[in-house]
């Protein structure tokens, strides 16, 4: 057990260590952003989602009519499947046709698998290019943050837009004069018709492209 004394000098510590926190906290100067809005707003985010639409109609378009042709020759081999049961003809002719049904049906079974493969590949692809560009645009806007904060003299600034584990928000409250949002936007949004070309021509270079119908 802790005698009185001591008792009183951790209060006395307690005190001590609480007024500094007070006053650290009062010297801070402390600012918040709306990241999602930033992400949201920012000229490039557009470029790098229409991009990767595009890009994605390509793939689609091409899985489409591979998948039509399929569609042809798997009926194609359902008819000479049905024509090798024919008992009209010689056995020998049955026979002939439904080996030939069965070379068909393998190389079908070979294409369609194939073609289920490119689509998963694709779709990997595609997921990994949006993660990696969208990354590129966060970290864009984190930089100007920093630097709007360094010229600003913000010790913190805090993402109003984030959310806990829980779904619930991160920062619960705040007055609107610490938002540096719009200042952030205004900055990166700067130049953006002369950088828009440019920003979608790297993107565009970075994007694999779908191959040529068979």
């Amino acid at each position: 057990m802790f005698s009185l004394r001591q008792k009183k000098v951790f209060g006395t510590m307690a005190l001590l260590l609480a007024g500094f926190s007070l006053l650290t906290a009062a010297e801070l100067k402390i600012a918040t952003v709306n990241l999602e809005k930033l992400f949201r707003e920012y000229y490039k985010t557009a470029i790098i989602e229409q991009d990767l639409a595009e890009q994605g109609k390509v793939y689609r378009n091409y899985i489409a009519r591979q998948a039509e042709m399929l569609g042809k020759d798997e009926a194609e081999y359902r008819r000479q499947r049905d024509s090798s049961m024919n008992v009209a003809l010689t056995a020998a002719e049955r026979e002939k046709r439904s080996n030939a049904a069965d070379v068909l049906e393998k190389s079908l079974r070979s294409r369609r698998a194939e073609l289920e493969q490119y689509a998963a590949d694709r779709a990997k692809a595609l997921q990994e290019m949006a993660v990696k560009e969208r990354a590129k645009v966060v970290e864009e806007i984190k930089n100007e943050i920093r630097r709007r904060a360094a010229i600003e003299g913000y010790a913190m600034v805090l993402d109003i837009s984030g959310a806990s584990m829980n779904e619930t928000a991160i920062v619960i409250y705040s007055i609107e004069k610490l938002d540096i949002t719009g200042k952030v936007l205004t900055e990166l949004n700067r130049g953006a018709k002369t950088s828009a070309a440019k920003a979608k021509s790297d993107t565009t270079q970075a994007t694999p492209t779908a191959p040529t119908d068979k």
